[in-house]
């Protein structure tokens, strides 16, 4: 049988800035059967939703090859009334999308999911999300799960964190199902990314927002794009044609700063022991420690990262300072990972792992500044119990957010994925390439200028919203837009 692909991403275009070569060449794969879920209608502007709906099909069938029902609408709001997000509701009371809807919804002949699955929609309600989404990665059981990391957009942040959660009680669930989850920015180094695609030599995608991320360029892994995504022709370039589609979107326009040489992924480890064990604390909750979510947020509107209760903490008074794992079968332990997050001061946090089997203690100093804290170590045997004790807790705020003990070996990629990973730029530079990129600048920006001065409807039913139900703009709209502009500047 086929393995499959599932990518979890929120807007329509979004399949492109996640998912981009590495799912065209997945889904084009006769190995691989693709998926592809959006969270969201992208109905921020409520004329669009459908419109870029039918985009979306029409890329995914173009572009990856896809079939359409491997297509699926989660169908809820992009953006909502009351300012706040869908993430953070509670309460039987469903929020009200900008689009004026409180339930779910798809296309004509394309229903969304929870319609498709039960024949009603779902309410916008927080719990509801959860639930659908969870019942598409349980449903799909995909075997590669490329999931939008925690970026610039809301919708990204919530998707991703929401997705994460998910999986998290899955993995408690099943202990059968341990997929291959790789997350990817869609804004940093995408969609904001830099205007660099005609530079020579050109350049691998560079991301300004890891430090401030779990993560280090240590744990990147780049895949190369598709030379038919790459090539500097943009006429012979898929990857823009693709780009070109979404009408509604005009995200041809950033083509040099979206299309890369390669794109950065991270892998988030899923052989976790603790998803199959009992934990016990003597105080604070040790849920979190596997919860498969590095860090939560409590605002994902903000633009910096506002933190909410997400680790696991002591209490005061306690003595003790142990958690207590319980494996329900012999295990054999040979590396452990943790995160923290402490108060960004002179935090300090020590910690020893003692097994029951009498083997040597490992003892671990974890930085507490959210990224990766990594332990390899000769392997621990037999282990039926093993406890975590803390020896030193300083200024750690927030607590160990997430704990992996791992057994000793990791699995490795996939070998088709191994063949994908990015080895160097593979054009072969000439004066007539370098006249030729030199070209194609010019003409992006020449269209993009005639795109600004001559925006598509789109653009002007934005701008004019009286406008939205007419099929075409009336001319005195478009000369209302050029004296703006002139006007301006």
């Amino acid at each position: 049988m086929k393995e499959k692909i599932l990518l979890i991403v929120p807007h329509q275009d979004d399949e492109l800035l996640v998912g981009g070569g590495l799912l065209r060449t997945l889904a084009r794969n006769k190995e691989y059967d693709a998926y592809v879920v959006y969270t969201t209608n992208g109905d921020f502007f409520p004329h669009e939703g459908e419109a870029r709906l039918r985009e979306s099909v029409r890329v995914l069938k173009e572009f990856a090859g896809m079939e359409e029902s491997h297509m699926i609408f989660l169908g809820y709001g992009d953006g909502w009334r009351d300012g706040g997000h869908l993430y953070h509701q509670n309460g039987d009371r469903a929020l009200v999308s900008m689009a004026g809807r409180i339930e779910t919804y798809g296309l004509k002949g394309h229903a969304d999911y929870r319609y498709t699955r039960s024949g009603r929609h779902s309410a916008y309600r927080r719990e509801d999300f959860k639930q659908d989404l969870k019942d598409v990665i349980a449903g799909v059981r995909a075997e590669i799960l490329l999931v939008v990391d925690f970026d610039g957009h809301a919708d990204h942040k919530a998707t991703s964190l929401l997705t994460e959660e998910c999986l998290g009680e899955l993995f408690r669930q099943d202990a059968s199902y341990r997929p291959l989850v790789l997350k990817r920015f869609g804004y940093d180094g995408v969609w904001r990314g830099r205007p660099d695609f005609f530079e020579l030599p050109r350049k691998q995608t560079v991301l300004s927002w890891l430090s401030q991320s779990p993560y280090t360029a240590e744990e990147e892994l780049r895949f190369a794009m598709p030379k038919e995504c790459a090539t500097p022709r943009l006429s012979q370039n898929v990857f823009y044609r693709a780009l070109r589609r979404y009408q509604s979107q005009e995200a041809w326009q950033k083509a040099d700063e979206i299309i890369n040489i390669d794109e950065v992924f991270f892998r988030r480890n899923t052989d976790n022991l603790l998803y199959t064990a009992a934990l016990s604390a003597s105080s604070g909750n040790p849920e979190y420690l596997r919860d498969f979510k590095l860090f939560d947020c409590g605002d994902v509107t903000e633009k910096a990262l506002v933190l909410k209760e997400c680790g696991w903490k002591l209490a005061e008074d306690d003595v003790e300072k142990k958690v207590w794992i319980c494996f329900e079968t012999p295990q054999t332990v040979g590396r452990i990972a943790a995160y923290a997050i402490g108060s960004g001061r002179a935090d300090r946090l020590e910690a020893v792992f003692s097994f029951d089997t009498g083997a040597e203690p490992v003892r671990m100093e974890i930085r507490p500044d959210g990224k990766r804290n990594f332990c390899t170590f000769a392997p621990r045997e037999g282990v039926r119990e093993m406890s975590l004790r803390i020896e030193a807790w300083e200024g750690v705020f927030w607590g160990i957010t997430e704990l992996e003990i791992l057994p000793p070996e990791e699995k490795g990629l996939p070998e088709t994925l191994k063949n994908l990973l990015f080895h160097g730029d593979s054009l072969e530079v000439t004066k007539m390439v370098k006249s030729r990129m030199q070209l194609e600048k010019k003409i992006l920006s020449f269209k993009r200028k005639i795109s600004r001065w001559l925006p598509n409807s789109y653009t002007l039913w934005r701008r004019y919203p009286e406008t939205e139900e007419k099929k075409r703009v009336p001319f005195r709209y478009r000369a209302a837009y050029i004296a703006e502009l002139l006007r301006a500047r």
